[in-house]
């Protein structure tokens, strides 16, 4: 056998070449080739895609992806209003008649409940319920709605001086001491395991929380009010105005939530009954009980009161859910 040694090995790698373009491009122009997706035996994802129904055109989204709730509370006009801070003339209120003992302890309570907001989106945000695209957006607007508000009740009762705030009267027990250690060191740890075991439902349970929370600030503010006068009730009562929103929300997004799967409504009890709503931030106030004496001293506060919870629980599956807080008070009249 003779080798042509002078022959340029890369015209071999040419033809080479070509046939394997001419081979491909034949394979590609056949019927065979144009029906198949990939690999045989790869089926193609997009034939299961359906065409009619709800799913109409999602490849990904079908029954076992929970839809998105969409309520009557416009939030894209709430996001827009803008916000700003409530203006208080300290002049004017500290020409008139101070505010007693009893009015300070309850202000007090209902200004750290406003200031717990930062804490109880941070509770909110570290979950699933941070995917739920309309949350988040009101939650950007109505964390500075709850600093104003905070802010307003917070010039009441220490004249806007820079740095004082206003403490409680009494020392936190030993419980709310440990729930504190809980809520900063635990809870953290908690929240994958949280997250895997409620997943998307859980949702409900924060929007049952806080529609309870919002209903009970609006309540006190109320009650307060009544007892208030001058400029310090003019505060209070533009507080509650502007409260009015956040009611709407979380209550519009607990009951939608709740009343259309019962594992929402499930998952909503049970984020219920770990902490009350009233515990800004997951932590009891050592003065609220104190201060719920005073804000239910009528018949018609405390009607209040317990309506703002009852709104939500009554609507949840098992046997009713009270508050031990709420316990305390009278019943007549609510």
């Amino acid at each position: 056998m003779t080798v042509d040694l002078t022959a340029d090995p890369s015209a071999h790698a040419d033809d080479d070449r070509d046939r394997t373009t001419r081979a491909r491009s034949a394979e590609a122009a056949s019927p065979e080739a144009a029906a198949s997706p990939g690999p045989v035996g790869t089926p193609d994802p997009h034939a299961s895609m359906p065409t009619t129904g709800r799913y109409a055109g999602h490849l990904h989204f079908d029954e076992t992806i929970t839809p998105v709730l969409r309520t009557d509370f416009d939030v894209e006009a709430y996001t827009k209003r803008g916000t700003s801070r409530i203006a208080v003339d300290t002049e004017l209120l500290g020409s008139q008649e101070p505010l007693r003992d009893q009015e300070r302890l309850a202000l007090g309570v209902l200004h750290r409940m406003e200031s717990s907001g930062l804490a109880e989106a941070r509770t909110m945000l570290s979950t699933v319920t941070a995917n739920e695209a309309r949350i988040t957006a009101f939650l950007a607007t109505w964390l500075v709605d709850r600093h104003w508000q905070a802010r307003a009740l917070r010039d009441l009762l220490t004249g806007d001086h820079p740095v004082e705030r206003p403490a409680p009267s009494r020392r936190p027990s030993r419980v709310a001491a440990l729930r504190r250690i809980h809520v900063d060191r635990v809870q953290p740890l908690l929240t994958p395991l949280w997250n895997a075991a409620a997943g998307e439902p859980v949702a409900a349970g924060h929007m049952a929380r806080m529609a309870i929370q919002e209903a009970s600030l609006v309540a006190g503010l109320d009650a307060i009010a009544r007892r208030l006068g001058g400029e310090a009730e003019r505060v209070v009562r533009t507080v509650r105005a502007r409260q009015e929103a956040a009611v709407d929300f979380f209550t519009q997004e607990a009951i939608g939530r709740i009343t259309r799967s019962r594992k929402e409504a499930v998952v909503a009890r049970l984020v219920l009954s770990l902490s009350s709503p009233l515990h800004g931030g997951g932590v009891p106030d050592p003065d609220l009980d104190a201060a719920l004496q005073v804000l239910g001293a009528d018949p018609r506060d405390r009607a209040g009161l317990h309506r703002a919870r009852r709104e939500i629980t009554r609507l949840l599956p098992g046997p009713d859910l009270p508050d031990a807080h709420l316990l305390s008070l009278p019943r007549s009249g609510a």
